[in-house]
């Protein structure tokens, strides 16, 4: 058995259909965005930082050098008979140099790791981002175009329907005698509906009439 559908207000219909058309534009700008920021992530952390460690471990090593070299020739020329000299200035300058070396080298595995978990972050995002893009083409734009064809069906069918409910009401008969309303009689002419005379019968007008 066959319902109608009760429908308050068919302009929803079209508002709907452009709100979904928006949320597909705004989302595949998000996703747009999220992939710049994610590329800017990717070569910050596979080029900025590991080149910045990188030359900041070349430098560190060259700073060691350097004061080996001054502790060495330091500790010549303070030397007296047997006695070696403290040199304690060109020992920090040696043992600083070796923690910035060995900083430098913690850096550099940090962003080793971190590079391989970012990558895989990556990779998981770029899936989704891919399902959700395809969502937003596919689905999200069947649905606003149901939508529009639901809208255009619904106002044909009121146009279709509207006239049935406004039938015009039969014409009230002229009370002046519209002999458009008259019964016809055979051979075209109008019947005209009158009083009709009575004639007694015969056989009563013989009778006397009873005392």
């Amino acid at each position: 058995m066959s319902q109608a559908a009760k429908v308050a207000s068919i302009d929803v219909l079209p508002l709907l259909a452009a709100a979904l058309q928006k949320f597909r534009s705004e989302g595949q700008s998000a996703l747009d965005d999220l992939e710049t920021e994610l590329r800017r992530a990717l070569d910050w952390i596979h080029h900025e930082r590991k080149d910045y460690w990188a030359q900041e471990l070349r430098r560190a090593g060259e700073a060691l050098i350097q004061a080996r070299l001054k502790l060495q020739q330091a500790m010549v020329v303070r030397r007296v008979a047997d006695r070696e000299p403290s040199c304690i200035d060109e020992k920090r300058l040696v043992e600083r140099a070796r923690r910035r070396v060995a900083t430098a080298e913690r850096k550099i595995e940090a962003v080793r790791r971190w590079t391989a978990t970012i990558d895989r972050a990556a990779d998981d995002f770029r899936r989704a981002r891919t399902q959700f893009a395809t969502w937003l083409d596919i689905d999200v734009s069947r649905a606003a175009a149901a939508l529009d064809q639901m809208s255009e069906s619904l106002v044909t069918y009121i146009s279709l329907e509207a006239p049935s409910e406004q039938l015009p009401s039969a014409a009230p008969p002229d009370e002046k005698g519209d002999k458009s309303n008259l019964p016809e009689r055979p051979g075209g002419c109008c019947a005209q509906v009158g009083p009709v005379p009575f004639s007694p019968p015969e056989d009563a007008e013989k009778k006397d009439p009873e005392p």
